[in-house]
């Protein structure tokens, strides 16, 4: 799992170097939210395909007019399968018989992607998967949809030969999901809040081994301030969600700028970690910058679930919020 996530963030970096249509359809199934803050490079047509991803209004006969020119050296607006997707998204109605020529005659890869942006085909992606055996594409699939589930030899194995294929939007698309459903299947199906509560909940309990109960000769690990705090919090949850990321920057409010303390995107979740210290004898400005904070929080568009764990004194051990 480690390596996997090594791989899926090396190869997610590649990819969003190029700010194209590509992006743009990885983004549409992974983080909706943030297309409407990208810039891309695009072309008109894919101007067009871009509404589709973003589920905006498209002037009637534009996306028609699209797939009615002529070729040209043999290629057309399905050619390329991420303009294509967004063609449809923009007129899913209208490029219906189009989308299923296009799945017909798309690799697993490819249909794995276009069930992923139209939940509509999953059950002739399901019912083809069946039919193939051995292909390490095929058992990713079967064990992110659940069927005829794999040994986890052959996931392994599956996993390491996908890690040395190109990288390419629906190959980072699938290995993303690949990622997310080992995890659920790791963590017996709880979601990711139930989970995350429940490590806050018994932090202040489990950091009394490193701060009180260390074993004879090693010092106590000693919480000064925030980060200390953050740091033990990141490499517990870490070890769980590996698409973990700390101090995150957000947009500015006013003239003041907050950054995020441990953030999980893909989950839609924020976690923010308070201390006072025993000395602080001014609660009013922890309590300004809590609501520095809050307010900042409002321009995080992708945001689910906000999480706060303290205040913690130095020198009273641990507590939490209620």
């Amino acid at each position: 799992m480690v390596y996997l996530r090594q791989y899926i963030q090396e190869s997610q970096r590649r990819l969003s170097q190029n700010q194209n249509i590509e992006w743009a359809a990885y983004l549409a199934v992974t983080s909706p939210l943030q297309l409407g803050q990208q810039h891309f490079e695009l072309t008109p047509d894919e101007q067009v395909s871009l509404k589709g991803y973003m589920r905006s209004e498209v002037e009637s006969g534009v996306v028609k007019g699209i797939l009615n020119r002529p070729k040209i050296k043999g290629m057309d607006a399905t050619s390329n399968i991420y303009k294509f997707a967004g063609l449809y998204l923009a007129d899913s109605v209208g490029l219906k018989t189009a989308m299923d020529q296009k799945f017909k005659q798309s690799d697993l890869k490819q249909k794995y992607f276009i069930a992923r942006l139209e939940p509509a085909y999953a059950t002739a992606l399901a019912a083809e998967i069946k039919t193939h055996f051995s292909e390490p594409i095929v058992t990713a699939i079967k064990q992110i949809i659940g069927v005829d589930m794999p040994e986890e030899k052959d996931l392994n194995e599956a996993i390491l030969q996908l890690s040395k294929m190109d990288a390419d939007v629906q190959l980072q698309i699938l290995l993303e999901d690949l990622e997310a459903a080992l995890l659920k299947i790791r963590y017996m199906n709880k979601p990711a809040e139930e989970i995350i509560r429940d490590i806050l909940h018994h932090f202040s309990n489990a950091v009394q081994k490193i701060t009180k109960d260390r074993r004879k000769d090693h010092l106590a690990y000693v919480i000064s301030d925030e980060y200390d705090v953050q740091d033990i919090l990141y490499v517990i949850l870490k070890s769980v969600f590996p698409n973990l990321r700390d101090e995150d920057p957000i947009p500015k409010v006013g003239a003041k700028s907050t950054k995020i303390d441990l953030i999980l995107r893909e989950e839609n979740i924020l976690i923010e970690v308070k201390m006072i210290k025993a000395g602080d004898s001014n609660e009013t400005h922890f309590i300004e910058q809590l609501k520095v904070d809050f307010e900042s929080y409002h321009e995080c568009k992708w945001l689910s679930k906000l999480f706060c764990l303290g205040p913690f004194q130095k020198d009273e051990g641990c507590s939490e919020f209620p």
